[in-house]
């Protein structure tokens, strides 16, 4: 295994990066290459041509070649990761017929297929009927065959971004089964698209035919073909190993397979994940995912804005931090969490719940954001403050459902993301689970869970578990302070409940 080394790209929302890590998981060289998020071509819309995302993933390889002493040639295989639930419809020659959407788009049908009554009857008697109808309004293949006929009707496969650019590496159309993540027909549970008779196939304007081949993280999804070599400069005939979509990689790498550990992920979007070997949901119809990790399952709870929201309220409010951070030589997010280490826990009263964006079951389909307890005395460092502290506490409201069903106590929170790079909100995470939080020894933690599916499949590992045993290593730990007693009173008196009393508001609209 002398200078073999295993490389993941891992397309994310702000860039691509190739990420080459040894068998032990140290991450030996990082090239990145910034892309251009989503094109608003109109209000709500996130969209983005796929043959621009193939030729971000060429750059970068080319990059990792000129600018670094790695050689194609040290390459033992390859995998890839992307962001979720960014959906392709392609023609029978493979090719896009419109614009990827994006995980962001906020579109809706509004016309969709009707369920069998006997369906309708069975939802409207655990009532579900609002929740299925929104789940049908969020698809973005119902909102194609409802707006795009013609590309409805020309469409011969469907896929995820990771099965795109999978294709463009191997000419194989396949995927993992760990990045199926969004509006389509899959049966979570047994791995595998869903039989003909589940009520997805209903309510979801695509036929079994229409979707592409999965298998199992750590396997091979094919070779990297001729005219992907001479477009990249890998070495003709690597393997390409199946892993996951992000968060799932994210998951492996934060738990390393452990059941007593959640994971946290504090970036764009923010979720809070527990691994088991059983198929447990946390809420009905709110699927536990597949996990990297050999038949195993992740369940999830995520606020689809996450530190998102800070980069917004920078946006809208911070054109003073900005210029300040750009004067010091570093970020307004790093200039902010700085600012807000003087502020006290609880932001003298002002709580902020991050449901901007609502959900199908976990938040509801009617929540929306919300900003308490305003007083003159309230500065921007406040709201700031207030934004990071209704993120955690709602992942930590999370972590009490996800404790429901967790195989085991979990005793530690691994926390990732943009946010886990600052060490007061580090604290502030873990006076708030009153927990211990680590992060682990990178922060491309996307990258490593699947360079540890790469290690597994390039016969490294013998399972993916063992690899993630091997390969994860710990950081530094923070420890819940005496602030932490503060939290837990503010959770238990206000922040938990929050949701409940400012519902019968949010159904108005």
């Amino acid at each position: 295994m002398q200078n073999k080394y295993l490389l993941s790209i891992d397309y994310g929302s702000q860039s691509v990066r190739a990420l080459v890590f040894d068998h032990h998981g140290q991450l030996i060289v990082k090239v990145a290459q910034q892309v251009s998020p989503y094109n608003v071509v109109q209000l709500g819309w996130a969209e983005q041509d796929v043959d621009y995302c193939w030729q971000q993933v060429c750059l970068v390889l080319r990059k990792l070649w000129s600018q670094t002493n790695i050689t194609p040639s040290q390459i033992t295989a390859l995998t890839i990761t992307t962001q979720r639930n960014c959906v392709i419809n392609l023609d029978k020659h493979q090719n896009a017929l419109r614009p990827m959407i994006m995980w962001p788009d906020s579109r809706r049908a509004t016309k969709f297929p009707k369920l069998k009554p006997w369906w309708r009857l069975a939802f409207m008697v655990v009532g579900m009927t609002k929740r299925i109808r929104y789940f049908q309004g969020e698809s973005e293949l119902n909102w194609i065959a409802q707006h795009e006929p013609n590309v409805y009707n020309n469409t011969d496969k469907v896929c995820f971004l990771s099965g795109y650019l999978n294709f463009k590496l191997t000419g194989e159309l396949k995927d993992s089964v760990a990045s199926q993540v969004g509006f389509v027909p899959f049966d979570y549970k047994n791995r595998c698209w869903g039989n003909k008779h589940n009520w997805q196939w209903q309510a979801i304007d695509i036929k079994p035919s229409q979707m592409i081949e999965v298998i199992e993280p750590g396997e091979v999804l094919g070779l990297v073909s001729p005219s992907a070599s001479e477009a990249t400069g890998l070495i003709n005939g690597i393997a390409v190993i199946s892993a996951g979509a992000d968060k799932a990689c994210e998951t492996l790498t934060a738990t390393a397979a452990s059941t007593h550990v959640a994971s946290v992920s504090l970036g764009t979007a923010a979720t809070i994940n527990i691994t088991q070997t059983k198929y447990r949901e946390a809420f009905r119809y709110l699927p536990a995912y597949p996990s990297l990790t050999e038949q195993s399952y992740i369940n999830e709870i995520i606020l689809q804005r996450g530190f998102w929201l800070l980069s917004h309220f920078i946006e809208q409010y911070g054109e003073a931090d900005s210029v300040k951070a750009k004067s010091l030589g570093i970020s307004t997010e790093e200039l902010i969490c700085r600012a807000i280490a003087d502020i006290e826990p609880g932001c003298d009263g002002l709580l902020l719940q991050p449901f901007w964006a609502p959900g199908v079951i976990y938040p509801g389909p009617e929540a929306r954001g919300s900003i308490v307890g305003f007083t003159p005395d309230h500065s921007r460092l406040h709201l700031y403050r207030a934004l990071i502290e209704g993120i955690l506490f709602a992942l930590k409201q999370g972590l009490e459902r996800l404790s429901k069903i967790a195989p085991e106590t979990i005793t530690v929170i691994r926390i990732s993301g943009g946010g886990s790079q600052s060490d007061v909100v580090m604290q502030m995470a873990a006076d708030i689970f009153n927990l211990p939080c680590e992060r682990v020894q990178t922060f491309e933690t996307s990258g490593l869970g699947a360079a540890i599916a790469c290690a597994k499949g390039a016969g490294i590992y013998q399972s993916i578990e063992q690899g993630a045993k091997a390969m994860v290593k710990i950081g530094r730990r923070f420890e819940p302070s005496e602030q932490a007693p503060i939290y837990q009173d503010i959770y238990r008196r206000k922040s938990k409940n929050l949701y409940r009393y400012l519902k019968p508001f949010y159904n108005k609209y």
